[in-house]
């Protein structure tokens, strides 16, 4: 009976001590470029921010492709702040360079999509994308 206790008690420390991972939470810097993959979430504890990737849709030509138009890789994010939380999406067209023509602007601070990596090949497998992501204002 003590040898089946003590077998319960191992594995539910087993448990505890594998359940509480430290996990690495990237910073999201304000005025420059965080790199985020899709369910990846970054915070700036000083403003109270966190920024989580939802889901990525990339149509954009693909390099070797011909195609009618450039295309749109669409972002969703999810943003918890101080006030609140808000659901947006931010849109990168093809080859353009910088950052997105259009930003968002929640509570005073606005994000903008810089990248959306890798860019598709004609026949290539889909991998993990990457968005390069700057968040501007105050």
């Amino acid at each position: 009976m003590d040898k089946i206790i003590k077998i319960g008690l191992i594995g539910v420390a087993f448990l505890f001590f594998s359940c509480n991972k430290n996990e690495e939470v990237t910073t999201l810097k304000i005025g420059k470029v965080t790199e985020m993959k899709l369910g990846e979430t970054v915070e700036n504890s000083q403003k109270g921010l966190s920024l989580r990737i939802e889901n990525i849709n990339d149509s954009r030509c693909p390099t070797g492709g011909i195609c009618g138009w450039q295309g749109v890789a669409t972002v969703k994010f999810y943003l918890k702040t101080k006030e609140g939380e808000h659901d947006f999406t931010l849109d990168k067209f093809g080859l353009e360079d910088g950052p997105s023509c259009e930003g968002v602007v929640i509570e005073g601070i606005k994000y903008y999509i810089v990248d959306v990596l890798p860019y598709p090949v004609v026949r290539e497998e889909l991998s993990v994308k990457t968005v390069k992501i700057l968040v501007g204002g105050k």
